[in-house]
């Protein structure tokens, strides 16, 4: 064995150690998917424009335990919509820790869902979907609207845009799970009118102990009443004109 190799497995353990310590416990089979889809992505990635963290340690960090900062807080057996997953952070990655859950991926780039369909197959994921739509159509869908337990995000859109694309999507009593950075308190001063009007509730700020995490925020709402009809506008309304 070359010693790329070796370093190789070094890294897929320390990673699979950090897991454990943000309470994610995965099994030998699990770590073997999120290597198979490492793999998939990379090959898939020469031809196709998924992501531009393809070193196998960022992509670890940066991607996978990233994505995974939130496994700890979803309910068991949740339903849960990903709005805006690229090339499927979070929610393959929660798939793949989380079989338990029903997970949704919404994502309007055609290109990128055809890749997580693929590797939701390789995989064998089961419980995961992937809609080629946009938000604002799924929040005004009665199969959709108000059906979801959890609603994430990450690097999608500003807090005020994205409060109305995902709360709509939630159960009262759900939760959202937006994944931001450290410029989140002028996001948050922002969304105080857009958290009144659509139901929301800011429940707590997450911090991270490790390095690669320590600019990590995760900011977790809940949906605390029904969200008014009207809401989300139309296609591009709630980024043009934020509430």
């Amino acid at each position: 064995m070359n010693q790329g190799n070796l370093h190789n497995l070094t890294l897929w353990d320390q990673w699979r150690n950090d897991c454990q310590s943000l309470d994610v416990t995965l099994t030998d089979a699990q770590t073997d998917q999120f290597q198979r889809f490492y793999t998939h992505l990379i090959e898939v990635n020469r031809t196709t424009n998924l992501t531009r963290i393809t070193a196998l340690e960022d992509f670890l960090y940066r991607h996978l335990l990233d994505s995974l900062t939130v496994a700890p807080l979803l309910p068991a057996n949740a339903r849960l919509a990903d709005i805006g997953s690229g090339a499927g952070f979070p929610a393959i990655p929660l798939a793949i820790a989380r079989p338990d859950l029903q997970v949704t991926a919404v994502e309007s780039v055609g290109k990128k869902c055809a890749f997580m369909e693929e590797a939701a197959q390789q995989l064998q994921l089961s419980g995961f979907t992937v809609r080629n739509q946009r938000s604002e159509t799924l929040g005004q869908d009665p199969q959709t609207r108000a059906r979801f337990d959890v609603v994430t995000a990450r690097a999608v859109s500003a807090l005020p845009v994205l409060l109305e694309l995902c709360l709509p999507l939630l159960k009262t009593g759900g939760l959202f799970l937006a994944m931001k950075g450290l410029s989140y308190e002028a996001e948050l001063d922002a969304a105080q009118n857009a958290l009144k009007v659509l139901g929301g509730k800011l429940q707590q700020v997450k911090t991270y102990e490790h390095p690669a995490l320590s600019g990590a925020r995760l900011l977790v709402f809940e949906k605390v009443k029904a969200t008014p009809s009207q809401y989300p506008r139309p296609i591009g309304i709630p980024a043009k004109s934020p509430l």
